[in-house]
């Protein structure tokens, strides 16, 4: 099967690009291109300062406030499915992501390999990726290290999410959408002055409830069931012209997915047929409280922000984990995660032919997880008849407390109009702390100075060039005290990066192209196994990994009310050296040359947005999106390879010609494919029944969606 789709995948996205190219062939030899079709100016702060798109010496994927009211962006799995090199799965619990940027991804239970940012605020758990950013203005999502912009974690790059701030206008914002499998979606908010001048407010409520429409055969529940209610106030003070205070509070009280994963009768992850039949009924539910300010003075010799920053996050699990109707094993877990951050930076004034940044960060946060398993005691020959699983079977206790100061700073001088060099350094110094539930306690530290030189060439106002190399960390941990197997310690990464990048312009600003080539040579990278007879999940490093790819995007405006956009991404990773830990079975000859676990080689996207007037005060428009990633191995040993996904969206509707208010008619993934987001082996898993386990998939959903704003 996968071998008759990849020739039909390649085919469509060739076929688009040949459109593109015809379109834009035809437009120029009728000489209709005018001002009014040139893709609009993007302004990005990549850098933390406001400037082109276009200039920015770094391969970043935008979308824009109208890009993201157009493809009808709410989640993360959203816009990482319009970005090249990048993917994102969700599984098991709210809190368990899988992002992958560049060859680079992310452990269960472990911080993504990129710095999350939101509204100029450094997320300190993980736990607060998915949280729903309603009445988001502009996502930009930066490849490469990015520590000395963005801080820790930021390894293969940063994702920077802003969202809508309040101004001296009234301005409100309304949405209601209703949708297959009974999803019902509410969001509004409203932001104006309360004292002019001084003191501006924006209030705003978010509400999602979905039935789900993955059955379970043996309950009648539904896997992928969720509710959310999530409330923001933000607060805007102006007690002079060039000083600003903003604070910022979120609530979020979510109930996710059940946890429990299907029992692949097959072994083979490219059936997800298999009926969903666990006989218990999973919850999950989260609640986090997010508490941040932002106080920024501008003066003539720098601009000084000040941010502190503060979480609780607190998330339970309940699962059957024997994935059966029988009642043999179940789990339960509660996870708490706090902590305050602090960072004091000083920037250069813009417009200068040297640009500066310096500063300093401190965080310190604490996570405790208390995982237990429980059996039956029949099937293990302990009772006479079967019971319940309510035997305690295995435990895990830990709090780990962590700490990190940094420093950091950047400078840029511009030699010419044309040429200029950007150096950045970052140090950090993490200090972790573990007390076990039971045994010795157990300290570690981990430091790395990362350092990054850009050697930038503007050629024309249209051709940008860029040369960098750098190196960015991701910090280590400890297993849990529980664990059978592994090492204690699992190693701080560290991935060396060079890259060779243009910016370019066609064609009256009508066409852009940007690419991106480079390697990454990473030490130490990091992956999880299961490991159910400590009731817990397990790090394994891989020693070295050599990674090797490209990315190109492009939009199109060939006229005015029609902007065409194609990307494609590669990535080859390849394992050069692995250690297996203590307890591990397989010698390290089986992984050399293989593909580390979680990483698609090929991403690609096309699609268009066509908005076409119909009257004066009205237009309908039509936006399809396509996605096609090659299949990842689920294991380091590149037995277990998940199928290809091809991905197709559609929004269409009518909205008054101010953008007032809208009516959207949506699908997603249309095709109905139906490919899992998390596929573990049993050779990962070592689940005590000897089942290869996988979460069910979602196929296809439609409804309509109703937009007012004022």
């Amino acid at each position: 099967m996968r071998l008759r789709q990849r020739p039909l995948t390649y085919a469509l996205v060739a076929a688009v690009d040949l459109a593109t190219v015809a379109t834009m062939s035809s437009a120029l030899a009728q000489q209709t291109m005018d001002a009014s079709a040139n893709l609009e100016e993007i302004t990005v702060t990549a850098r933390r300062r406001s400037e082109s798109l276009q200039d920015v010496p770094i391969a970043v994927t935008v979308m824009t406030s109208q890009d993201i009211a157009r493809a009808g962006i709410v989640s993360v799995q959203d816009f990482a499915n319009l970005t090249p090199n990048v993917t994102f799965d969700n599984a098991l619990n709210l809190g368990t992501n899988y992002l992958s940027i560049r060859g680079q991804s992310q452990a269960q239970y472990s911080p993504p390999p990129a710095a999350i940012v939101v509204d100029g605020v450094l997320n300190i758990s993980p736990m607060q990726f998915n949280v729903d950013e309603f009445d988001l203005q502009q996502i930009e999502v930066l490849k490469g290290p990015q520590g000395a912009i963005y801080g820790r974690n930021a390894i293969a790059g940063a994702i920077n999410l802003t969202t809508a701030k309040p101004g001296p206008e009234f301005a409100a914002h309304a949405l209601a959408s209703a949708g297959s499998a009974d999803e019902w979606i509410g969001k509004g908010s409203v932001s104006g002055a309360v004292v002019p001048d001084l003191l501006y407010v924006l209030g705003g409520v978010s509400y999602t409830d979905r039935r789900g429409q993955v059955r379970n055969v043996t309950t009648a529940g539904y896997s992928d069931k969720y509710e959310d209610v999530t409330s923001r106030l933000r607060v805007v003070l102006t007690p002079a012209d060039n000083v600003e205070a903003d604070i910022k509070y979120t609530y979020s009280d979510a109930e996710g997915h059940d946890p429990a994963y299907v029992w692949s009768r097959s072994g083979d992850p490219a059936i997800s047929s298999d009926p969903f039949d666990a006989n218990r009924v999973g919850s999950n539910p989260r609640k986090l409280h997010d508490l941040s300010g932002r106080l920024t003075w501008d003066n003539s010799l720098a601009t000084t922000t000040l941010t502190l920053a503060y979480v609780d996050v607190t998330e339970g699990l309940a699962e059957d984990l024997d994935m059966t109707s029988a009642d043999i094993l179940a789990a339960t877990q509660h996870e708490k995660q706090k902590g305050f951050s602090q960072e004091l930076r000083f920037a250069s004034p813009s417009g200068s032919t040297l640009s500066w940044l310096i500063g300093g960060y401190h965080v310190r946060s604490n996570q405790r997880r208390d995982t237990n398993i429980y059996v039956d005691p029949f099937f293990f020959g302990l009772s006479p008849v079967p019971t319940q699983a309510d035997a305690l079977f295995s435990a895990n206790s830990d709090l780990n407390r962590y700490e990190t100061w940094a420093g950091f700073g950047q400078v840029q001088y511009d030699f010419t109009a044309r040429f200029g060099v950007e150096l950045a350094l970052r140090y950090d110094d993490d200090e972790i702390h573990q007390v076990p539930g039971a045994g010795a306690e157990r300290e570690a530290g981990f430091s790395k100075w990362q350092p990054k030189a850009t050697f930038i060439y503007k050629a024309s106002g249209d051709l940008n060039l860029y040369v960098s190399a750098g190196q960015g960390f991701r910090s280590g941990d400890f297993n849990a005290s529980g664990s059978s197997f592994g090492n204690p310690l699992i190693l701080a990464e560290t991935a060396t990066n060079y890259e060779l990048g243009a910016k370019t312009r066609w064609f009256d600003r009508a066409l852009t192209v940007n690419a991106a080539v480079f390697q990454t040579d990473l030490e130490n990278g990091q992956f999880k196994l299961f490991d159910t007879v400590g009731a817990t999940n397990v790090g394994v490093n891989i020693d070295e990994t050599r990674i090797r790819g490209f990315e190109i995007e492009s939009a199109f405006r060939p006229m005015q009310g029609l902007q065409i956009y194609a990307s494609f991404g590669y990535t080859d990773p390849e394992i050069r050296d692995f250690t297996p830990p203590a307890g591990f079975t397989g010698e390290a000859s089986t992984y050399i040359g293989n593909r580390p676990p979680r990483i698609a080689k090929v991403t690609a996207n096309v699609g268009f947005d066509l908005q076409l007037p119909i009257s004066d005060g009205l237009t309908v428009f039509f936006r399809p999106d396509y996605r096609y990633e090659s299949g990842p191995y689920w294991d380091p040993e590149n037995v277990y390879r998940r199928p290809e996904r091809d991905l197709v969206n559609l929004r269409a509707g009518v909205r008054d010609s101010d953008d007032r208010w809208s009516v959207t008619g949506w699908g997603r993934n249309v095709l109905n494919t139906k490919v899992t987001g998390d596929y573990q082996p049993y050779t990962n898993s070592g689940h005590p029944l000897g089942h290869d386990l996988y979460y069910p998939p979602v196929g296809s959903s439609y409804g309509i969606e109703l937009t007012v704003r004022y």
